[in-house]
């Protein structure tokens, strides 16, 4: 029988042999009491596989001497000081040990386990000793179950310090590129190359005359999805392999480093101030002291070019909004956008013209996909029969239905979905206060442990009331009236669209509805046999 972590052993560079002589080969068979859950972390690839593997034969050699068979290996390569970052091997490691899988969670230093300070790992060394656990870090020594928790708090803030000077030294490093006229990091567009670390680019071999082809017809007077249709006529593709679209052409075409020109980009931060992981910019360039654009090389097009490009692109979008195409957010029309696909690519269809047509075909063009289109007012009518009789037959219990009765007592009883608005929010507010106490207690130090016990337990006390309180309100309600098919009929008569696509969901799965193409030009063929629907099921595990 096979690890269940084989692969990442495998991926770190591990032979067969390798595995048996650190006792990797065969899966664990002890009590928890008796195994450990090893977590490896890297930051980034300049840490070769090689010292990886150092460090499990560090944690196989703790392991042996200790007497504990280690029962997986989770492997990841993330950063562990950025809080929007989801490590999703730490969460099965430390879930391993947190449902009493194994007993011993082990990393090679205290850094390579979480560099967010004292705060997040005294938590979880909380969370462990409430289950008898440990936490131990080979190469330092520390044992959590023997008195080590004082010295992982110390090094926890250590590691949390330094995450902070790599970011410094990270911000200070792009900010000197920038100002040498280097384009930064990322991977340049379509139809320019850059070599690695000299912040310049270059017309791609392979890309630039079909890049070049783009830019002339956008310079001719094309929109950027009719450019897209005639390039995938031609055989271009993206290189993804996929098609091109206008949307992919338009933020082509704007990209600065097109044009050879450094972009300008800005990190955006959340309400305290903190990063998001996220960046705003790369529309315009960056400027330098004499104001004028800084250039990083030769692109596809001159930077008279791009700026011409750009012109007509704007002027594009400004005529569609004067014409009412775009005026804020439209109001919800048809019922199934969103919902119904194409029965040609699977691709979206959406309303053009009071026709439902293929999203793919509109932007991609006929080469890709010949389209589907039929009238937006029959489809919808057939479909909300469909769904009608398909929700009228289900039975008492059936967890389709009761997926359909919570979303329908959402908006047909809003005063009950307000008060459930309002404890959620009080949750959350007593669950925030929680995380404020655990930080003025472990990181700052600025309460004793009897006050923290003290307004802990107060506020996990109406953490829990308030959590009943809402469990209470989820208890599903009489579902007969969903049985009644002529009172489901008039609740889908006076529901508003975005009522009905939100019922459509509910009841649909991923393909939602398939729209057929038609036989022929005039096909007399009823459109509900041109319709397929793919209905949640009792399998489907929604």
């Amino acid at each position: 029988m096979q690890r269940a972590d084989y692969q990442t052993l495998v991926s770190l560079g591990l032979s067969d042999e390798d595995m048996a002589e650190l006792g990797l080969w065969e899966p664990a068979s002890a009590d928890p009491a008796g195994l450990l859950d090893a977590y490896i972390r890297r930051s980034n690839k300049k840490e070769d596989t090689a010292t990886l593997r150092g460090h499990l034969r560090d944690v196989a050699r703790y392991a042996r001497s200790e007497g504990l068979q280690i029962r997986h290996v989770w492997f990841e390569q993330l950063s562990a000081s950025k809080s929007y970052v989801r490590r999703r091997e730490f969460e099965n490691a430390t879930n391993a040990i947190l449902d009493g899988l194994s007993k011993t969670m082990a990393v090679w230093k205290t850094d390579r386990f979480d560099r967010r300070g004292m705060g997040a790992v005294g938590r979880m060394l909380d969370e462990f000793d409430q289950r008898r656990a440990r936490l131990v870090s080979v190469s330092e020594g520390l044992d959590s179950s023997k008195g080590g928790r004082m010295v992982f708090a110390i090094l926890s803030e250590r590691a949390r310090e330094e995450a902070k000077d790599i970011a410094l030294r990270v911000k200070i490093g792009h900010d000197a590129h920038k100002a040498e006229g280097r384009r930064g990091t990322g991977v340049p567009p379509f139809g320019v190359f850059s070599k690695p670390g000299s912040g310049t680019v270059e017309p791609h071999r392979d890309e630039y005359e079909r890049a070049r082809r783009m830019a002339q017809l956008l310079l001719d007077g094309m929109s950027a999805t009719q450019v897209a249709a005639t390039v995938n006529a031609e055989g271009s593709r993206q290189r993804s392999g996929v098609p091109w679209t206008g949307g992919a052409v338009s933020r082509l075409a704007q990209s600065p480093l097109w044009a050879g020109l450094v972009p300008q980009r800005e990190r955006i931060m959340d309400e305290h101030g903190n990063p998001t992981g996220r960046w705003r910019g790369y529309g315009d360039p960056a400027t330098g002291a004499d104001g004028k654009p800084m250039v990083c090389g030769t692109g596809v097009v001159t930077a008279t070019e791009w700026y011409l490009i750009k012109a007509k692109i704007d002027a594009r979008t400004s005529a569609e909004v004067g014409k009412g195409k775009r005026r804020g957010k439209p109001e919800i029309k048809y019922q199934g956008t969103g919902v119904y696909t194409c029965g040609r690519c699977g691709g979206p269809s959406n309303v053009r013209g009071n026709k439902y047509q293929c999203q793919t075909r509109q932007n991609a063009g006929p080469a890709v996909c010949l389209g589907v289109s039929t009238m937006a007012g029959r489809v919808d009518a057939a479909v909300g029969q469909a769904w009608i009789a398909h929700v009228s037959a289900l039975e008492l219990g059936d967890p389709v239905l009761m997926i359909i009765a919570r979303r329908w007592l959402a908006f047909s009883d809003p005063e009950t979905q307000a008060h459930k608005e309002e404890i959620r929010a009080a949750l959350g507010a007593a669950q925030n206060r929680v995380k404020k106490l655990e930080d003025d207690y472990y990181v700052y130090g600025k309460i004793s442990e009897e006050r923290y016990e003290e307004l802990s337990a107060g506020q996990r006390s109406a953490i829990e009331g308030l959590s009943a309180t809402l469990s209470g309100l989820d208890v599903e309600t009489d579902l007969t009236p969903l049985m009644d098919t002529e009172l489901l009929r008039e609740a889908w008569e006076d529901a508003t669209m975005a009522d009905r696509r939100m019922l459509l969901k509910c009841a649909l799965g991923k393909e939602g509805v398939k729209i057929l193409p038609a036989a022929h030009q005039g096909d007399k063929t009823p459109i509900e046999r041109r319709l397929v629907f793919d209905w949640v099921s009792r399998d489907s595990g929604e």
